[in-house]
C-alpha cells in the first residue's frame, strides 16, 4: 500500500532562508557596484577673466639745463630738458600715447612773456627761432623705435618716416593731444620708457627775469 508524505515549512523557515537570500544579494551588490561607480567620469570647466589694464608713471618735474640771458638770448645754444613716462599695459593690441601743454606758447611766464610753439610738422634736428623771436620744441625718443608715429620717425636726414627716432622735433598744439606712439601689442612686465626732449632757444627777444614753466600732460590708453 503506498503511502504519500506531505512537507510543511513553517513561516519561521521561510523567513530565515528569504533573509539569506537578501544577504547573500547585498552582499553581491556591495562587491560588484563599486566597479560599475569608478567607471562614470565627468569633466567640467573653471574661467577665469583677465582684464584690460594700462599705467603710466608719474616723473618728477625738471629744469632745464641752463638759464637763458633774457636780452641777448642763447642763439643756436638751445638748453634741454627731458621726461620720462614709462606705460604698462597687459592690453594684446598695445596702447597709444598723447602730450598736450596747458595753453598755447608752451613755456611762459604770462601773457606777456613767453616761449612761442614750434611748427606742429615735425622737421628734422630742428632750425633754431629767427631774430627776436624765442621757441620751445620737443622730440621723442621711444623704447621701441617702431612704436612711435610716423611724423616722429626719421630717415637720418629727414622726418615722416624711416627707422631712426630723436631727431624730429615738433611744437605743442596747446591743449590738444599730440599722438606720439601707437603701439600694437602688450609690454613686457617692465614697460615702456617713452622720453621726451625739450629744448629751448631765445634769438635776443626781450624777456622778463623769473621762471618760465611749461606744464605736459602725457596720456596713455589701450588701443
Amino acid at each position: 500500500m503506498s503511502s504519500s508524505r506531505k512537507v510543511f515549512m513553517t513561516t519561521s523557515a521561510s523567513l530565515k532562508i528569504s533573509l539569506s537570500v537578501f544577504l547573500v544579494a547585498l552582499v553581491v551588490f556591495l562587491n560588484f557596484e563599486p566597479l560599475i561607480a569608478g567607471a562614470v567620469a565627468d569633466t567640467a570647466i573653471v574661467t577665469l577673466t583677465v582684464s584690460e589694464e594700462i599705467t603710466i608713471s608719474s616723473p618728477s618735474d625738471t629744469n632745464f639745463s641752463a638759464s637763458i640771458p633774457g636780452v641777448t638770448g642763447n642763439p643756436g645754444s638751445p638748453v634741454t630738458a627731458s621726461l620720462t613716462w614709462t606705460v604698462k599695459t597687459n592690453n594684446d593690441t598695445g596702447f597709444n600715447l598723447k602730450l598736450k601743454a596747458s595753453q598755447a606758447n608752451a613755456l611762459f611766464k604770462d601773457g606777456s612773456y613767453y616761449f612761442s610753439d614750434y611748427t606742429l610738422t615735425p622737421s628734422f634736428n630742428w632750425t633754431n627761432p629767427g631774430s627776436g623771436a624765442a621757441e620751445i620744441v620737443f622730440s621723442l625718443d621711444a623704447a621701441t623705435a617702431a612704436d612711435e608715429v610716423a611724423a616722429f620717425k626719421d630717415t637720418g636726414s629727414a622726418c615722416g618716416s624711416g627707422s631712426n627716432d630723436g631727431h624730429c622735433w615738433s611744437g605743442f598744439n596747446a591743449t590738444t593731444d599730440i599722438t606720439v606712439v601707437n603701439r600694437s601689442t602688450e609690454t613686457t612686465s617692465s614697460g615702456e620708457a617713452e622720453v621726451i626732449n625739450f629744448k629751448a632757444d631765445s634769438n635776443a627777444k626781450l624777456l622778463e627775469d623769473g621762471n618760465y614753466t611749461a606744464t605736459v600732460t602725457a596720456t596713455a590708453a589701450v588701443n
